[in-house]
């Protein structure tokens, strides 16, 4: 009994944290312009672990260095959002223009 009680408790606590977490708001930088580092560098600071790349050319590139790679758009825009958002940037190689959209 007394160990289910303690299972209990822990599994409460975890779902309250779970909760508040999901609660948690944070400011989301304008990414547009920077290296792919850079950028996950700046969203990371404030919150954003979740953070996904995506060749912005039909090419389908992986990002495999980060620094070589300059992010054009993202989603969501810059402003405030969940940290457990996920934040997804498109990129080109450093040197490259982005594709219009």
């Amino acid at each position: 009994m007394r160990k289910f009680l303690v299972v209990a408790v822990i599994i409460a606590a975890l779902l309250a944290l779970s909760n508040h977490s999901k609660r948690q708001r944070a400011t989301l930088p304008d990414l547009r312009g920077l290296t792919l580092s850079h950028a996950q560098d700046r969203a990371r600071a404030q919150g954003f672990d979740r953070v996904e790349s995506q060749d912005a050319t039909p090419e389908d590139r992986a990002q495999l260095l980060a620094c070589d790679w300059k992010v054009c758009s993202q989603i969501p825009g810059p402003g405030p959002h969940a940290v457990t958002t996920l934040v997804a940037v498109t990129v080109v190689k450093n040197g490259e223009r982005c594709p219009r959209t």
